[in-house]
């Protein structure tokens, strides 16, 4: 089961915030994955780079501040 929650984690899939302490206002906003960082290795998690649809600026957030929606946009949404 953990091998299908890590491909929700994808290039474009919709998120929702759902914890980010810094900033409270932001939990709940929804957004899409825009990057994924490479980490150097295997121990460190990757991070994920999520253009917020509120916000219009993309925001880095750890696997467990976000909750894929299942739903997927387009390149063409962002590019």
């Amino acid at each position: 089961m953990e091998r299908m929650m890590e491909d929700e984690f994808h290039f474009y899939a919709e998120v929702r915030v759902i914890s980010f302490p810094e900033r409270p206002e932001l939990e709940g906003v929804l957004g899409a994955i825009l990057g994924i960082s490479e980490p150097k290795d295997a121990d460190t998690p990757p991070s994920y780079g999520v253009m917020l649809d509120e916000y219009d600026r993309v925001v880095n957030f750890d696997k467990e501040q976000i909750l894929p929606t299942g739903r997927d946009r387009r390149h063409e949404d962002y590019y």
